[in-house]
């Protein structure tokens, strides 16, 4: 997979995890904003999945929103959004602190 693919792989399986958590508190509708315009457009089917590893994880998602009133995607640029992005960054660090000390 390319670093590309990486991001959208990470972007999905962000998204499939919230679905998770918002379904376990109850929620009934759903807002996303991504900073992977590429992944906005597959969600809301203006674009097709190509990659088959993506395209996985496409279906996980469409099935998991049925589960849901209203599910929707939109782009935010990263420039946009440097809070959203530091905070992010700052867990995935943490995540690896405490995964290198485990080991």
């Amino acid at each position: 997979m390319c670093s590309s693919d990486l991001n959208n792989f990470a972007e999905y399986s962000g998204v499939i995890l919230a679905m998770g958590k918002a379904k376990e508190l109850g929620a009934e509708e759903l807002d996303f904003y991504l900073d992977s315009e590429l992944v906005v457009k597959q969600m809301n089917r203006e674009y097709k999945v190509k990659n088959a590893e993506l395209a996985k994880l496409f279906v996980k998602i469409f099935n998991l929103s049925q589960g849901f009133k209203k599910v929707s995607f939109r782009h935010v640029r990263r420039e946009e959004n440097k809070v959203a992005d530091r905070l992010a960054n700052e867990a995935m660090d943490n995540a690896l602190k405490v995964t290198e000390r485990l080991h």
